[in-house]
């Protein structure tokens, strides 16, 4: 329950901040012109697993920095993305060093305008949630912390895949 509770203040956390720091990737819309012309086939690339070939989220390993701004401390970011099925349903592993700390294995959902939402619990029972937009091979994303006494953190990262 205690999990729960934490779970729920940092999603609170999240959308209070409003994830400032990702505001303007939220809220930009691209624009795509189509000739409707000439049909284009869409065959999955050959690296591309089924389940990846409906889905703006690659697996593989996405490495990079971020903040703690809670603490105004900075570290390094990997993100392994494990799994996307069809439905955007995804697994994933977190981990952050170098001057921040944490581990987890997280599940959440990629939307087809490539919004990420991640939730865990890190190996020292801290709920963790990632609200990110993923471009291409890079993800961008803020993040939220709260302990069993909902003592929250707050910070971001960008991460590109290897």
């Amino acid at each position: 329950m205690k999990n729960l509770e934490s779970l729920v203040a940092v999603l609170c956390l999240l959308f209070v901040l409003g994830c400032n720091c990702q505001s303007d990737l939220f809220n930009r819309k691209k624009k795509v012109d189509i000739d409707v012309s000439t049909p284009t086939p869409s065959t999955p690339r050959p690296t591309e697993t089924p389940e990846e070939a409906n889905s703006n989220l690659k697996t593989g390993t996405y490495t990079g920095s971020g903040t703690n701004i809670t603490y105004n401390k900075k570290g390094d970011f990997m993100l392994r993305i494990d799994s996307v099925d069809s439905s955007g349903n995804v697994k994933a592993f977190f981990e952050a060093s170098n001057g921040l700390y944490g581990r987890a294995k997280m599940t959440g959902k990629i939307t087809d305008e490539g919004k990420l939402t991640l939730d865990g619990t890190l190996d020292d029972d801290q709920s963790i949630s990632i609200s990110a937009t993923v471009s291409g091979n890079r993800i961008s994303a803020g993040y939220g912390l709260a302990d069993s006494k909902l003592k929250t953190q707050s910070g971001n990262f960008t991460v590109t895949r290897r």
